[in-house]
């Protein structure tokens, strides 16, 4: 009962409460909303004060015309379809792989390797569902709350049969001044593990989250043109993370994050935190 009164209670908080008291009991200790100083806080602070373009260009159907714009559009994975619900006709359609997603927020997809062995009762009440969900509820995260929710199918990108790494550049602008770290994501629907590089593609001591993968990956051999595309970006905005796949030599755009994990993952070692922070203004 005592339980159930403090979750009713947490719940109608605020939206600027809520994420001190959640950073909190994350962190164990309490933030500075009002002048942020570590990486984490910053980001705190943009869940509730966030610009109105994070939320266009956190919608994944409406980011694509962003990049577009900005990179071209041989860099977007190809779009089968998108609509308000998963119709029949669509499904009929798809090719038997692809991916199917929500464009309104973090976790809505699933990877269709052969649409025979699933069936379309089942990708329609789990797209339903993803649809049904308010995604800024879940995480209040208010960039997203005027993202309007879509259903979207996609090419599945494989490299030699396997999902590809997730490519993703941690873009801090700092008065002009760049800096960038290379976060690689290992197995995400299995063992998931997890390193970042530099922009030498040298492993650093940096653990985000997850522990790192045994063996590091090679350096990307599309590495340089990444890292143009990822400058492009961060010259706009203070701090992005910018997410690629590269595929048989070739390079596709993943999406932009402006909260990447809510704010709420460990940074190691623990001076990275403000390292961090230090790096961009909010």
């Amino acid at each position: 009962m005592l339980n159930r009164l403090i979750k009713g209670i947490y719940k109608r908080l605020p939206d600027a409460l809520h994420h001190q008291v959640k950073y909190a009991l994350f962190f164990k200790k309490v933030p500075h909303l009002a002048h942020p100083c570590g990486f984490s806080e910053k980001i705190m602070r943009r869940k509730v004060y966030p610009r109105s373009i994070y939320t266009t260009l956190s919608d994944k159907y409406k980011v694509r015309a962003f990049i577009a714009g900005l990179w071209g559009e041989e860099y977007l994975v190809e779009l089968y379809a998108y609509g308000k619900e998963l119709s029949y006709d669509i499904f009929n359609e798809l090719p038997q792989s692809f991916v199917l997603k929500a464009n309104h927020g973090s976790g809505y997809n699933k990877l269709v390797f052969d649409k025979r062995q699933i069936g379309y009762a089942e990708l329609y009440d789990l797209s339903c569902g993803w649809l049904q969900s308010n995604f800024y509820e879940q995480s209040r995260e208010k960039h997203y709350q005027g993202i309007e929710p879509c259903i979207m199918a996609e090419r599945m990108l494989l490299d030699n049969g396997t999902v590809p790494n997730d490519i993703k550049f941690h873009c801090f602008n700092r008065d002009g001044e760049i800096r960038m770290f290379v976060q690689v994501d290992y197995q995400r629907f299995a063992a998931h593990r997890r390193d970042i590089f530099d922009l030498d593609w040298n492993r650093t001591e940096i653990r985000l989250g997850l522990p790192n993968a045994e063996i590091p990956a090679e350096r990307p051999s599309q590495l340089e043109e990444m890292t143009l595309l990822a400058n492009k970006v961060a010259n706009l905005f203070p701090y992005v993370r910018v997410d690629f796949y590269q595929v048989a030599g070739r390079v596709y755009f993943g999406e932009l994050t402006f909260t990447p994990g809510a704010g709420l993952t460990l940074l190691l070692p623990k001076n990275v935190e403000q390292e961090w922070g230090s790096y961009f203004t909010e």
